[in-house]
Order: C-alpha cells, then structure tokens, then sequence
C-alpha cells in the first residue's frame, strides 16, 4: 500500500529521469502507467500496485532510476542528469574500438592498490562512468554544478586545486 503523495513524489521523480534518460521502447509504457497512477481518489492498495509495476518496468533498464538502499543525497533531478552523463561517458569508452591494447595498458585504476589494470574495455569504461558519476555528485555537493545539463554539457566547474603553502623562510 502507499499514501498518493508517496506516489506522486516518487513518479514525479521517475518523470524527470525520463527527461534526461533513454528508457527504448520502455518509456511510453511507464509514462502510461504514472499517468494513470496519478490520477487523485484511488485506493492505497491500487497506488501500491501501480508502484510496484513502474518498479518492475525500469528493473529492465539497464540503468534504473529506482534507487536501492539510502537515498540520495542530491536532488532527483540533478540525479536524472547523472544517470544520463554516466550512461553517455560508458557508451563513449566502450565505444573505443582502435590501441585498445595499449590504453589497457597505460590506462590504470586511480589508487591502484591490486597492482593490475584493466582487464577490458567494458571495464575500463564502467570504472570512468563511476568516476564521472562521483565527480558530478561531489561537484553538486560543492555548488560547483547545479545539476542541469545544457546541450547534453554539464557546464560543471573543476575543482580548485588545493592551494600549496609556499616557504615563508
């Protein structure tokens, strides 16, 4: 069972997912079902059910936007936008077809504490789409993105390095 503003908050949030994410031939059919879910006056039991199939839709997605566990602590719209940055940075890196070798090679894990590298393309692109995804969480964190994308770009501001302290004698 779930209360209708549960609902709404939470199809709402698959909505703005929707806008920035690729769902394939899924999307229409979990648009049609948030539609029909959000209609006001039905019971909790049939919000439930309804909730329940949304879930079940995007558990075939590839990159779901129902999240297990804590929630997030940035906003679902910024969220969204992750998501589709994520998705797009793994595509591009699995996408690198030439000296695949040699960037398995050279290309190695930040804080290399295995002392292996990569063992595949498919590999090293889900490890860049984890660092893209937590640079553009810190960075939402930080206020340096506002969690929007604009022309398919983040617009997000680099860190600024940590400042050296120059001798002073």
């Amino acid at each position: 069972m779930m209360e209708y503003n549960k609902l709404i908050s939470k199809t709402n949030d698959i909505l703005a997912w929707l806008e920035v994410n690729d769902a394939g031939a899924l999307e229409g059919a979990i648009r049609g079902i948030i539609t029909v879910a959000q209609v006001e006056g039905q019971t909790e039991k049939q919000y439930g059910n309804y909730w329940g199939s949304i879930r079940q839709m995007c558990g075939n997605l590839p990159n779901s936007p129902i999240r297990k566990g804590t929630q997030p602590s940035i906003p679902a719209e910024a969220l969204a936008c992750v998501d589709s940055v994520v998705t797009q940075v793994q595509t591009a890196f699995a996408g690198i077809t030439e000296n695949t070798d040699l960037l398995l090679e050279v290309v190695l894990p930040f804080r290399n504490t295995t002392g292996k590298g990569f063992e595949s393309m498919d590999e090293l692109a889900a490890y860049m789409a984890g660092r893209a995804k937590d640079a553009l969480v810190k960075a939402h964190k930080d206020g340096r993105w506002d969690g929007t994308l604009n022309d398919g770009l983040t617009g997000m501001t680099p860190p600024q390095p940590a400042s050296k302290k120059e001798d002073s004698e």
